[in-house]
């Protein structure tokens, strides 16, 4: 294979000039899922007083405003929708003409959802077959399909990820009628689950043992391929058209020889495509990291550090790159900072 020369993810090539922050608020969540590590879930990190998290929203929003900077807020736990007072918390944010991406297993009631929507711009959703009613959660998608941006994972526990690749079809026919969220474009996946060595940097074993079967079902592509429209038969023979994928949600991969590949996010550790040695990676330009402890870093790998949110009074960023010291790059958001040799 021809020598990798950068790498951008769907942030790093969009035109406005925005900076993502992703938030860990907390590990507590209202699942305890067995392939989950305990640390995502098991409350040792509690949430913060609601007035912290709003302090720190007005202190990075204003620091990148003054920097022509929009902020890009990405929240994530635990189950961040239980926090209280999270709908001031994305309020907040709106205010601010930020946007704000929610992960969240969908588990707070239709009626929640109903006012909460009115403050989000992004969710993602993911479903837990072990826990959770497919009703519900096909209802959850209903009720936000035309007011926010929505991609859908669905855990993919061994021995079901067949029928979990059909519930993945299904929830994708919410979407014929939708007026945001198009049928074509909206990514719904069925994704692999990994033992989530937390902190590692070594190659990532998968949690089940997947059939032949499965494992096909996991590698389907989250976004439908569009079929090609009928055309009228040809008089002399004509080459095969690829159906179109949207590119825009994957990550960019180029290479020496002049090729570009664009990769899902869920398919860029299956197929092995997380390392990257060597490479400048561009931290702190793109995104900031908040973990669960408050602790501000420019990405999950904790290359750099600029302290606490309940102390920080001046930011700091990084005025060089920094070479990539791992084997392999285990966390999504890390792998679409931007890279280059």
């Amino acid at each position: 294979m021809s020598k990798l020369i950068s790498v951008r993810g769907p942030h790093a090539r969009g035109l406005d000039n925005n900076i993502r922050i992703q938030w860990n608020m907390g590990n507590s969540c209202n699942y305890e899922c067995v392939y989950c590590p305990e640390m995502l879930h098991d409350g040792s990190k509690p949430w913060l007083n609601t007035k912290v998290y709003i302090d720190t929203i007005e202190k990075i929003s204003s620091h990148y405003n003054a920097l022509q900077q929009r902020t890009d807020y990405e929240l994530i736990g635990g189950e961040v929708t239980v926090i209280p007072g999270f709908e001031d918390i994305i309020r907040k944010i709106s205010e601010y003409n930020a946007t704000s991406s929610v992960y969240t297993n969908a588990s707070r009631t239709i009626n929640w959802w109903s006012k909460a929507k009115e403050y989000m711009d992004n969710v993602i959703l993911t479903y837990h077959p072990l826990t959770q009613e497919k009703e519900h959660f096909l209802a959850v998608v209903d009720e936000i399909k035309d007011d926010v941006d929505i991609s859908i994972n669905i855990a993919g526990v061994g021995g079901q990820v067949e029928e979990l690749g059909d519930f993945a079809e299904q929830i994708r026919d919410l979407f014929k009628h939708s007026n945001r969220n198009r049928y074509y474009n909206v990514s719904i996946s069925v994704k692999t689950l990994y033992m989530k060595l937390l902190g590692r940097h070594s190659k990532q074993e998968t949690w089940y043992n997947y059939t032949d079967n499965e494992l096909d079902v996991l590698r389907k592509p989250g976004i439908k391929p569009r079929p090609v429209e009928p055309q009228p038969e040809p008089t002399e023979p004509q080459e095969y058209v690829e159906p179109q994928i949207d590119t825009s949600n994957m990550t960019e991969f180029k290479y020496e020889d002049g090729s570009t590949k664009y990769v899902q996010n869920h398919q860029i550790i299956n197929e092995g495509l997380n390392g990257f040695k060597g490479m400048k990676c561009h931290l702190g330009y793109e995104s900031l990291n908040i973990n669960a402890s408050g602790d501000v870093y420019s990405s999950w790998c904790g290359a750099k550090n600029f302290g606490n949110i309940s102390e920080i009074t001046n930011w700091d960023l990084p005025k060089g790159y920094t070479l990539c010291p791992f084997d392999y790059c285990n966390n999504i958001s890390d792998i679409a900072i931007s890279k280059t040799l």
